[in-house]
């Protein structure tokens, strides 16, 4: 059985994701900026649209004071290229003082990568906590 050959641009983004969350969790935001487009948004629950690099900075910034003990870790479950376009959806363990490996606020992200003047660069940025599980009864 042949085995499917990797896709560079897949494990690039999965490279990116790593980067990402380390540069998050340190609360290095000159650091997390860089891996949004210029024209980059964030979509993040009960905020508002956040346009372009100043604007994503301050939603940041805002949630670094809101969780100063912030942890992140994104996980990508499924990763599709489309030419100059990546969507990445997973799960990311988000917890105001969370450890690595620690499973609990568990979200789901999705975020969709373009290629800017060559690398990767996320377009969107939209996340949401996962529900408490549904019960019904027949």
């Amino acid at each position: 059985m042949a085995r499917k050959k990797p896709n560079p641009d897949e494990a690039a983004i999965r490279a990116l994701d790593a980067q990402w969350s380390k540069a998050a969790t340190a609360k290095n935001v000159d650091q997390v900026i860089k891996f949004y487009a210029k024209d980059g948004s964030v979509v993040w629950p009960d905020q508002p649209p956040a346009k372009g690099h100043a604007a994503i900075r301050a939603c940041w910034k805002k949630a670094y004071k809101a969780s100063p003990g912030m942890y992140l870790d994104f996980r990508p479950t499924h990763i599709e290229i489309a030419g100059d376009m990546a969507s990445d959806f997973g799960l990311v363990h988000f917890k105001p003082s969370a450890k690595p490996g620690d499973t609990q606020n568990t979200a789901k992200y999705l975020v969709v990568w373009k290629r800017e003047q060559g690398a990767w660069k996320v377009l969107y940025d939209c996340w949401n906590w996962n529900g408490e599980p549904v019960i019904t009864r027949s």
